[in-house]
């Protein structure tokens, strides 16, 4: 596996675990491609979490995060029963959106099974696109160097 399928050494990275339903799968037992984003899902609601910014108290705040792009690369499946380590972590931020990158392996190994990212625009209660605030900014990306 190529060092780029591993989250940075430097950067927080969120980590979850699913063990996977038989209902995530096929009549093979391996999980059905669609179900991987709602990995990604618990994977970036664990992480924000972590952080001690859970999506509800953002959404209380006034902002919401809607999808733009999701991206998934399938190196090789699970199947029913397996237990998924989903890893988690923001690579971009920009004035008015971000990027979540995701890795999940096969339980406790580093065997890379799926990777893929998601990109969120930063939208306000009247659904209008907002430049990220400091506040949320002082959570998602505590050492940067300057206001985006």
């Amino acid at each position: 596996m190529s060092k780029d399928l591993y989250s940075p050494d430097e950067t927080f990275t969120a980590a979850s675990w699913y063990r996977v339903l038989y209902a995530d799968t096929d009549n093979m037992k391996i999980v059905n491609n669609g179900h991987y984003f709602r990995f990604f899902e618990q994977g970036r609601g664990e992480y924000l979490r972590q952080i001690n910014m859970p999506y509800v108290e953002i959404e209380k705040r006034g902002l919401f995060f809607p999808l733009t792009e999701a991206w998934a690369h399938f190196y090789a499946s699970f199947h029913y029963d397996d237990m998924i380590r989903i890893e988690c972590w923001i690579s971009q931020i920009k004035r008015a959106s971000f990027r979540f990158d995701y890795r999940l392996f096969l339980g406790d190994t580093r065997e890379v099974r799926v990777a893929g990212h998601t990109l969120h625009a930063t939208l306000n209660e009247e659904l209008k696109v907002v430049k990220i605030p400091d506040w949320l900014l002082d959570y998602i990306a505590p050492n940067r160097q300057s206001s985006l």
